[in-house]
């Protein structure tokens, strides 16, 4: 049977995209279930046998030759003894084998080489405590250490990255259901994604009554759901969380998600004021250490691109002033930081009588205002580099969201009126290359539609901000400077 769309209880033709998603509960239904206590369980052995088979296997002493030693001191065995202990005990302190990181990647770096390192480190200080350190064998212990966290690591990485490929071929750990009420469901390769191919997605169902949540109690119980992803419109949440007793004698973990993007940036972080519940409703992008950490990124690179690039710039001034008359600078107010107004530099690139302050008129492609050195400057981005100057000044960032002229319209309507959180976008500074630029959004704002796409990209910019995010901006930007046919 097709996947159904309850609406009132009726179910409805499935669409293309419904089919494809059954095919793949299909195929899933036919793939294997992997158990995350399993995997610990197994990995905490293997761990363990990675401590002592090297331990028994190397020569104990520095002068011996065979690979195998035949036979094991009892100080070996007291060390091994007490190396598997106190790694077992310190394994659960950072959580080695927690159920809900065992198949990170990351797991591997920040918690089982720390507690390897440490338990040998605890066995080195025990030795000299009671001296004893006199009875092992400095190479046969550097040796047992470098053999067995080695062996820990890539046994670990070798079969976290089977794992995946598992996963992405079909298997998972839970069984899962997205509902959509009074809204379209989340879509499986969403939650896929999200999760790391942990869960999987069997069915997308969408309500248009929250009592249809009583129909779903039954087929989550024969089905064996592990996962419910409930979508609904910011406004109907209330409704929703209300009318989750419907689902709540199940044993099933059920997830509340705003369905529309105003809701999603209505909640920031949620937590608790004493016994009552506590809702974020908005929280800097960037803050602490971060902050910091970008603001020295930018004074970095803008006072070495000027010292690098002044002949440049001098070259560019001199050739604006042989090419027209009128200053060397445009000068154009844009709003940057928390919506405050600035000056942005630039090189001037149009006829100066021509030279459109307000930018009522977006420029385009052919535009006759620009000048013979306006369009080689524009097209290879050398008009923006006076930017750097706002950059020292704190007005602007070296990546950030592109600020637009305070006319700019788009299908004759101003930028605010056709995005309703287009002023997310001021939530950082903006900067002299973006996101959304390096995803070919360059140039006049034509229509709303791709209005729409720069905010989108400028948010998720804003949303998902890291060193190396920005890094990864800037070569990018390096690239489209040499060939980007969006560029005029």
């Amino acid at each position: 049977m097709w996947p159904s769309d309850l609406r009132f209880g009726a179910v409805t033709a499935p669409n293309e995209e419904e089919r494809a998603a059954q095919i793949e509960s299909l195929r899933i239904d036919s793939c294997r279930r992997l158990s995350l206590y399993n995997l610990a369980a197994f990995f905490a052995v293997a761990d363990g046998l990675a401590l002592v088979i090297p331990a028994a296997l190397l020569p104990y002493g520095a002068d011996e030759v065979s690979l195998f030693y035949p036979q094991i001191s009892d100080f070996q065995v007291s060390a091994i003894s007490f190396a598997v202990c106190t790694h077992y005990i310190l394994s659960r302190i950072f959580n080695v084998y927690s159920i809900k990181t065992i198949c990170s990647g990351k797991h591997v770096i920040y918690r089982l080489l720390p507690c390897l390192l440490l338990t040998f480190m605890a066995l080195m200080v025990v030795a000299v405590a009671t001296k004893t350190s006199a009875n092992y064998s400095r190479f046969w212990f550097f040796s047992w250490l470098a053999f067995s966290v080695g062996a820990a690591l890539i046994f670990r990485t070798v079969a976290l990255a089977y794992i995946r490929r598992a996963m992405s071929k079909g298997a998972y750990v839970y069984k899962a259901l997205s509902i959509g009420v009074f809204c379209e469901p989340v879509r499986p390769k969403e939650i896929h994604s999200a999760t790391q191919n942990e869960v999987r997605v069997m069915e997308s169902i969408r309500l248009e009554t929250i009592d249809a949540l009583a129909q779903l109690a039954e087929k989550i119980a024969i089905e064996e759901i592990d996962r419910v992803y409930i979508a609904a419109l910011w406004v109907d949440i209330p409704a929703v969380m209300r009318n989750l007793d419907l689902l709540r004698h199940l044993s099933t973990r059920v997830f509340v998600v705003p369905g529309d993007r105003a809701g999603r940036l209505q909640l920031a972080g949620f937590s608790f004021m004493g016994n009552r519940p506590l809702f974020c409703a908005i929280e800097e992008p960037i803050h602490g250490w971060c902050l910091w950490l970008k603001r020295m990124e930018d004074i970095a690179i803008s006072a070495g691109a000027l010292l690098v690039l002044s002949p440049l710039l001098a070259l560019v001034a001199l050739a604006i002033l042989l090419d027209s008359p009128g200053p060397i600078f445009f000068l154009q107010d844009r709003k940057g930081f928390n919506g405050k107004i600035f000056k942005l530099w630039k090189f001037r690139s149009m006829d100066a009588a021509a030279t459109d302050h307000h930018a009522k008129v977006q420029t385009s492609r052919g535009d006759a205002r620009v000048t013979c050195v306006g369009r080689f400057i524009r097209r290879m981005s050398i008009d923006e580099l006076p930017q750097l100057f706002n950059v020292l000044q704190g007005t602007m960032s070296i990546v950030g969201p592109r600020p637009h002229a305070l006319m700019t319209q788009a299908e004759g309507r101003n930028l605010e009126e056709l995005v309703d959180y287009y002023a997310v976008r001021h939530r950082v500074r903006p900067g002299i290359t973006g996101w959304a630029q390096v995803n070919g959004l360059r140039g006049e704002l034509s229509s709303i539609r791709k209005l729409q796409r720069r905010v989108d990209f400028d948010i998720e910019y804003i949303d998902k901000w890291t060193l190396w995010f920005d890094i990864k901006i800037i070569f990018k930007t390096l690239a489209i400077v040499i060939h980007d046919p969006h560029a005029y």
